[in-house]
């Protein structure tokens, strides 16, 4: 079913965050962490799932899809994806993830410290204080050195308390930032990791996965679109990372539905009548979920679409003053010299 897009932005300002995989927020060209499967920050905006509306014209195909976007080249269908520009590796890493299943990550400036961390960093370097108050007042004041004294004494049995009730979640917190700048640096790299390179030369050769690919694509064409970055009235700013975490999730479901039922059709049972109707359905129901997400993408295209007339438009007035300033001065000139 094809959906017709008309949307508005209502002035809301989303930020966009770097890396892939993250939930980010969505808008501008920073970026938040995610590298292949993590989470956004959002800071507004939306899936094109959530402002689209349904029309009635005619069934998209991924063919349909395939027509509109940026295509995986014959060459790297045979030497691999190997993207060029630094905005399509991003996403395309991003998706990856999202076609693998990985843990969506939060942006390590998203991940808050446990509070017992600042307390123990305190403590930390109120004890070694503490040691130097102690040696200068027992050298000249003693009445200093029992100040230290008492000072050393609460930092040591702070530490004590964080080491047994905060040890743990302290942990955590480093382990999820950890994972979290790892992802960051995976999405900011130069070239795509093995692993993102071997899903994505996997993706497409299917139409789900290369559904997923043409998304990225589509992606990468509006975060690097002079418009995306303004204040635009004439369309709402969606969360891009969102959106292809939701395509990259859905074209994962219908890859795994797919291996399932070939799994079938090879199994012993293969010829059996149950297990036929089993199999003729799992088709159907992967025949619409594809189209539906086909159409998805296909909205997804529609959008970028209109970003950039729209964009294109705007770049054009905003130069307006100018070109009549200096058509202006020409013509003077011109009097002048004639």
């Amino acid at each position: 079913m094809h959906v017709v897009v008309l949307v508005w932005r209502c002035g809301a300002y989303v930020r966009h965050s770097c890396s892939g995989g993250y939930e980010g927020r969505v808008t501008n060209r920073g970026n938040g962490v995610g590298g292949c499967g993590y989470c956004r920050r959002t800071g507004g905006g939306g899936t094109m799932a959530e402002i689209s509306g349904a029309g009635a014209e005619r069934a998209i195909s991924p063919k349909d899809v395939f027509q509109r976007s940026n295509m995986p080249s014959r060459w790297e269908r045979i030497a691999g994806v190997a993207p060029k520009i630094d905005a399509d590796r991003k996403f395309l890493a991003y998706v990856a993830a999202r076609y693998q299943g990985e843990e969506r990550l939060p942006h390590p400036s998203d991940v808050t410290p446990p509070a017992a961390l600042f307390v123990r960093r305190i403590a930390m370097v109120v004890a070694p204080g503490s040691v130097l108050i102690v040696a200068l007042g027992l050298a000249e004041h003693p009445a200093v050195a029992v100040v230290g004294g008492a000072l050393l004494t609460c930092a040591m049995l702070v530490l004590v308390v964080v080491a047994a009730w905060a040890s743990q979640s302290i942990r955590r917190y480093r382990d999820l930032h950890a994972r979290a700048m790892q992802a960051e640096s995976r999405l900011q790299s130069e070239r795509l990791s093995t692993a993102d390179a071997d899903t994505l030369n996997e993706m497409i050769q299917c139409d789900e996965g290369t559904l997923a690919y043409c998304a990225a694509k589509i992606a990468s064409e509006i975060d690097r679109d002079p418009g995306w970055e303004e204040h635009s009235v004439g369309f709402l700013q969606i969360d891009l990372w969102d959106e292809l975490a939701d395509v990259g999730a859905s074209a994962r479901r219908i890859a795994q539905d797919r291996k399932a039922t070939e799994q079938l059709e090879r199994g012993r049972l293969r010829d059996d009548t149950e297990v036929r109707a089993v199999i003729t359905e799992d088709k159907e129901h992967r025949r619409a979920a594809l189209a539906t997400l086909a159409a998805r993408v296909h909205d997804f295209a529609d959008y970028r679409d209109r970003v950039q007339r729209i964009s294109a438009r705007e770049v054009r007035d905003r130069t307006s003053l100018d070109r009549a300033t200096r058509l202006a001065s020409d013509e003077q000139a011109r009097n002048r010299l004639t």
